[in-house]
């Protein structure tokens, strides 16, 4: 006790300090694991929220209809909208960059692109892709043809996740990704099943701009289920978001018009569309078989991705035979059936050219990750 009271003094002196030492190093550690959370797509967010800032300040630099404005990084940081952006692993590494901002979906859409040095820059999933997956002339991967780059073979590399709904990318145009869903709607459809004057019976009518197909895609998209009794939604909030508006060929094609080419599909189309199906020539495209030579050959379904995914696809496309009869797929052969049949989709959508790229490498198991 003797020796408590002698160093009393010191003893307390000790504590203090040990107490200091204790909360700056928790503090110090605190210190790095905040900063080891940042990430340049945290970064990148940052720089939208300050462009929504700037922009609201200074609203006469905001788009409109079909312009697309571009705010400078250095602006943001010299409006002290944001600090000085420098590389992650090399402060002394300044980062440039922009962003742009253009109306989609009637709403104002924001896009980072930021480089810092060697470290980082921003792709989007287009580029990514493109810059990742070589053109090939043979076997399973990306082809050029004409301005389109289009995914062909058994096993291309073209797995695509949204949310927790995974996809197949279709093709590339213009930086716009074509995607089919890889399993199937849970909801069944009619292309169409109105009176048809020619078969006197509601066996539809092939007009896809009024079709009852039309009709429940529309629904879909407004109200993001597929009836009025229905509680559960059917796209994600990140789906809905990254879908965009598009052109879909709807030009109806002959019967015996066996030409894979999709310019006769093409030929009309149906403006502003979210939700479609694949064509004819989609299916028939993606086979490496060379004996698929035209879209009635039952070795279209050979090295062709689309036969992983069902073996049967109701298609967007009708014939010109008729007016009530539509093409669908059947284990790879192109043939007709009536408008009113029920099916199951598996689903077409478009995602824009500002998506960005966030993950994966296009596998099952590991697919591309859009953000």
């Amino acid at each position: 006790m003797a020796f408590i009271r002698e160093n009393l003094l010191k003893i307390v002196v000790f504590i203090v300090v040990l107490i200091v030492v204790i909360v700056i190093f928790a503090l110090v550690s605190g210190g790095k694991k905040s900063g080891k959370s940042t990430t340049y797509s945290t970064l990148e967010q940052d720089m939208i929220n300050a462009t929504e800032k700037y922009l609201n300040a200074n609203p006469k630099l905001k788009p409109k209809g079909e312009e697309v404005s571009k705010i400078n990084l250095d602006t943001l940081e010299n409006s002290k909208y944001l600090s000085e952006y420098n590389a992650l692993e090399d402060s002394n590494v300044k980062c440039s960059g922009y962003i742009e901002v253009s109306i989609i979906n009637d709403e104002y859409d924001y896009v980072p692109y930021l480089k810092c040095g060697k470290y980082y820059e921003t792709k989007t999933i287009a580029s990514y892709i493109k810059d990742k997956e070589s053109i090939v002339t043979s076997g399973d991967g990306l082809y050029k043809i004409g301005d389109t780059y289009v995914f062909r073979g058994e096993n291309p590399n073209n797995y695509i996740k949204i949310g927790d709904r995974v996809y197949r990318i279709i093709d590339i145009k213009d930086n716009e990704l074509k995607l089919i869903s890889n399993k199937k709607l849970s909801e069944y459809f009619t292309w169409d099943d109105r009176y048809n004057i020619a078969k006197e019976d509601n066996v539809g009518i092939n007009d896809y701009s009024k079709s009852r197909l039309k009709e429940a895609f529309d629904y879909i998209i407004k109200y993001n289920k597929y009836n009025e009794d229905e509680e559960e939604k059917v796209f994600s909030d990140l789906e809905l978001e990254k879908m965009i508006k598009h052109d879909v060929c709807t030009g109806k094609r002959a019967s015996t018009f066996g030409d894979i080419s999709s310019a006769n599909e093409c030929s009309q189309k149906e403006s502003n569309q979210k939700l479609s199906l694949i064509t004819v020539s989609d299916y028939a495209r993606a086979s490496l078989d060379p004996n698929c030579k035209t879209i009635f050959d039952p070795s279209c379904v050979n090295y062709n991705y689309f036969s992983i995914i069902a073996d049967v696809f109701k298609t967007i496309t009708a014939t010109s035979d008729n007016s009530y009869q539509i093409f669908y797929i059947d284990e790879g052969v192109a043939d007709l059936s009536f408008a009113y049949n029920q099916f199951s989709p598996n689903i077409v959508i478009y995602i824009g050219a500002s998506s960005l790229y966030s993950d994966g490498d296009g596998t099952l198991e590991n697919p591309y990750i859009v953000r």
